[in-house]
This record gives structure tokens, sequence and C-alpha cells, in this order.
């Protein structure tokens, strides 16, 4: 080799080097603190963890925007609840902003895969149909689906966010009765949601799969086609977020930053359920997560699922696609705490034996020791629509069984509308089919889950209606409980008095037939303490009966 083509060899080599320290990088920008309506300042700490809603809802200072701003930053999301914004930016840029004096720190804005597809799986006997449900039928039978949807749960009312890579749903006839009330594009900064052309990230779309495992996604939850197919909600109203890239554009991974945008976004719709079919681990080049990170509290994503879940969102996420690979666990945000993580079973169909874990659904336990995953539904071989073909096709993964599960907890909802996100997921493990080792287990959680028994409509009403005597009475803590049983769907009003004929408290619930007299199922009375101690007269109504009586009220100061 002469000499000058060494020289450009080395030259070329140093220029090259000098590209891959000066790339750009996508971070995190945590702020110091908001401020709120008053003028006060609010430091903010722990990622908002330990902020009220609030403080939460409280914009980023558009005064630190700005400055960043100035300081060459191009903000891509904000992020209220962690107070941090997202950027891609040069080095030299990422320490000025480090030395900013409203800066707490930057991170890395994190790349996630969705955990891969198992390969199909093969089925030696025939699939059962049943006229209603059609080829839908063996996965809802498995987890109890068809008898709520008899006895009206649907999902009415009941508002459902879905992450995902795209909703290429619209021309299929699974959809045509889908109640989407808003849509966005988070990868492409439209309204969009389904295939474009030429789209600025994503290119063309129209030929590819970018748009497709949402829709897939969306099937399991909102397909309606009586006698070919049926969801799990039909009659549920659904947000739709696209926050991902499809897995065939490696060079261009999905981010962490459009996914906690898409949560956020979801939350100020009033979504009641979110379903994230998605998982972070490690990326191909060796960045990303380490399994001592699933401890709810590193990854940025967990964090605001967690945050998600205490302001009211039942979050729902598939447990992973690692079960055969190195990495093996759950991935990310399914350590979230208080999320449900769902593993993957097989569909017997036949029923001549119990659902078996499918080899690829990911295991627990987290970084810090709780089961994961929570629960497992249908993920081998489950039926969705094939949306560029028509008509459907079996799909398998974690990613599948998760949109099940969020669809049941949509069916929960529209029962028990005043159901926190605690009491769902209590639901949903204390009446699943323990499989496995007895008790929860870090392979099949808590069970498959039984839509109908997490309702509590499999019990037998009793013949007649019972008004039963309020407790604790004395009510020395902050709740008091009306436990009432009913033959028949039927109107409970409360009404609650204090000694001078002041009306202090009403409510209605409209109740299904059944046993109320739980915590968590039976009306109940929440005085404040604007309420004083002392005596107290109710009244608990049906349309055939009433009861009255007296409460004391004996808090400690």
């Amino acid at each position: 080799m002469n000499k000058g083509v060494r020289w450009w060899c080395a030259a070329l080599l140093v220029h090259v080097g000098a590209l891959a320290v000066a790339a750009d990088q996508s971070i995190w920008i945590l702020l110091r603190d908001k401020t709120d309506a008053e003028g006060r300042r609010i430091a903010w700490v722990d990622l908002g963890a330990g902020h009220t809603d609030a403080e939460l809802n409280l914009p980023v200072s558009p005064r630190y925007i700005e400055r960043l701003r100035e300081m060459g930053v191009a903000v891509r999301f904000s992020s209220r609840w962690l107070n941090a914004v997202s950027a891609r930016v040069a080095p030299e840029v990422q320490r000025r902003v480090q030395t900013a004096d409203f800066v707490v720190a930057t991170r890395p804005v994190r790349r996630l895969q969705r955990p891969s597809p198992p390969p199909p799986a093969l089925f030696a006997s025939p699939k059962l149909q049943q006229s209603r449900y059609g080829l839908a039928f063996e996965q809802l039978a498995q987890i109890a689906v068809p008898p709520l949807h008899d006895q009206g749960l649907t999902g009415a009312g009941v508002r459902v966010a879905l992450l995902d890579n795209g909703f290429h749903y619209a021309e299929h006839a699974a959809f045509t009765s889908i109640r989407v009330v808003a849509q966005r594009d988070f990868v492409n900064d439209d309204e969009i949601v389904s295939d474009e052309a030429d789209q600025p990230v994503t290119g063309d779309e129209r030929s590819g799969s970018q748009n497709l495992h949402g829709a897939q996604v969306l099937s399991l939850l909102a397909g309606y086609q009586p006698d070919h197919f049926v969801g799990v909600a039909p009659d549920a109203e659904y947000i739709l977020a696209k926050t991902e890239l499809d897995d065939n554009l490696p060079e261009m991974p999905s981010e962490e930053d459009r996914w906690v945008a898409g949560l956020e976004w979801a939350d100020s719709l009033g979504a009641q359920v979110v379903n994230s079919s998605l998982g972070y681990n490690r990326w191909d080049d060796g960045t990303g997560y380490s399994p001592v990170d699933l401890d709810g509290e590193t990854a940025l994503t967990s964090v605001a699922a967690a945050l998600a879940v205490r302001r009211g969102i039942v979050v729902v996420v598939a447990a992973g696609n690692e079960a055969n690979r190195d990495w093996h666990y759950i991935t990310i945000p399914a350590d979230a705490d208080g999320a449900i993580a769902v593993g993957a079973v097989d569909v017997p169909g036949s029923g001549e034996r119990l659902p078996q874990i499918a080899s690829f659904s990911s295991r627990g336990p987290t970084a810090d020791g709780r089961i994961k995953p929570d629960v497992v539904a249908p993920g081998s071989g489950v039926v969705v629509a094939d949306l560029r073909r028509g008509g459907y096709v079996r799909k398998g993964g974690t990613s599948f069984a998760a949109p099940l599960v969020s669809g049941v907890c949509a069916l929960l909802l529209q029962k028990n509308p005043e159901w926190t996100p605690a009491q769902v997921l209590e639901a949903l493990r204390t009446t699943a089919l323990d499989l496995g080792t007895a008790g929860p287990d870090t392979v099949y959680g808590w069970g498959q889950i039984n839509a109908l028994a997490a309702s509590g409509l499999d019990e037998v009403p009793p013949e007649e209606d019972r008004l039963l005597a309020p407790f604790p009475n004395p009510a020395r803590d902050g709740v008091v409980h009306f436990p009432v049983q009913l033959a028949e769907r039927g109107l409970v009003e409360l009404s609650v008095f204090d000694v001078g004929g002041r009306l202090v408290f009403a409510e209605r619930w409209d109740l299904w037939p059944g046993s109320h007299d739980r915590p968590g199922r039976a009306p109940r009375w929440t005085p404040g303490r604007a309420v004083a101690n002392g005596m107290y007269f109710y009244q608990l109504r049906l349309p055939s009966r009433s009861r009255l009586g007296k409460i004391a009220l004996v808090r400690a100061p």
C-alpha cells in the first residue's frame, strides 16, 4: 500500500472515530422543581413518586423549556409526572445542560424492542367453534368471558388505551363497530395511527408490518364480527397511541420517551385501562437494562407505569417472551409496582388437560423478590385479525395474552366502576385457576384468570334481597360498610343523617345479583375529617325494602 493510500485510510478512520465520539444522543433531562398556581416552587423528588396528583398534573416549567432551547436543546417530549423532558443532543450541548442550575441530572433514553414472537404453534386437535364467537370461542371460553357477555358486560362505558406500533384496523370486518375516541402517532407526530406513505420516520408503511401488531392486539379487545370473531370488550371506548417502531427497523429502535408520553396522554383523556404489549431489556449493541434493574424503581417506564396505577389506571403489561433466551426474566415495565404482568399459556382446546405455560413466557421474580407474572392467559395459538389478507390468523406471545386480561379488566370495571387498580388485581389473583406449583409462583403467577369468578357473578344469588347490619359499628377507622345480598340486579341507595336531621352523605349503587357483603364489594360510607364523631342515622333502600339504623363514629383524634 503506498503512502497516499495509507494516509487516506488513516484520515478516514480518524474521521469516523470522531463522528462516533461526537454522535448525538437521546437523553432525559430531569428538572429540579415545578411552580404551582400561587408561584411556590415544589422541589421534585423520587421521580414524582412522593408527590400528590395535583402536583403531578402541574406542567413542566415553560421557563425551563425555553432556557433549554436557548442552549440548543430541541425538546422531543415532556413528562409532567417525571418532571423531565427528552431530547436528542450533541455531547457539548449535554455538557452545558448538566451544569444548568435547574437540572438535577441527565440519563439516556433507553431503547426498546417488543418481545420477539415465538414460532406459530401447531395443533393436532380440531378447533371448536360456537356460532356467536366463531374462531374466538376457545380462547374466551378458557377464561370464562362468554358468561359475562350474557350478563350484558361487554366493556360499555369503560375507556381502554393501547400503546403499540400502530393500528391498521379500519379495513377489517372485525372493526366495523369499534368506538375509537382518540388516536395519536407519537413516532411520526401526527393524528393517524394506520398505514401512510412517506412518513418522516417510518417511511412507506403500506406494505410492511408497521401498524399490524397493534391492530392484532386491538382485535382481541374490540373485535366484533358475529359468527366469526368476538373480542373481550367490544363495547369499550378505545384510545390508540402509536409509540413504537416496527421490529424490522433495527437501525431505528423505539425509545421509551414515546411510551411515557403516550401513557400521560392516555391519562389526560380519562383512560381507565392501559394495555402495553412491549418490553425493554438489552439491545443488540449491549446497551439497555440488566436483570438487576427489574426493581420497579430504575426504569423510567416502570416508574411512570406505577404512577399511572397510583392515579387510578389499571396498567396491563406483557411479561415478555424471553424464557428461552439468555435474559429469561420478565421485561420492563412488567416489574412496575401495581401493574398487572401477564404470562402466556396454551389453548388445550379439547379440555382433556389443564393449560400449560408457553415455553417462551418470561419468568419472574423481580430483582427485589416480588412474584411476577401476576397472572396468565391464553397466548399460544390465539386467534387474531389478519390485517393484510382479511380473515383471521393464529399468533403467539405474551403480547396477545395481555389484551385478553385488559379486556377482562374492562368488564370488571363496567360492573364495579368504583374499583381501584388494586381491587381489580386482587379480584384476578384470588379467583385465578392455580396452575403449576401450588400457590403463587414465578411461572404462572397466581394462575390463569377466570373472568366470571373475578366478577363475583358465579355465586348463586340468594332467594330474596337482604339488607344487613353495617360494620364496623362503632366505626373507629375511616370506612363503614353496608352489606347487601340481592336476588336480582337492583339500585341500592344509602343516606346518612346527623342527629339534627341534616343529610351528610347520599350515594347509590347499581349492583348485580349476589352477595355484596365484603369490604371492597359492599356499599360504603367514608366520612371525612370534617364529619365529627358522634351518633348518625342511616337509611339503606332497595325498591323492595329498606333498613333504618344508627352508626357511632368514635375515631381517635
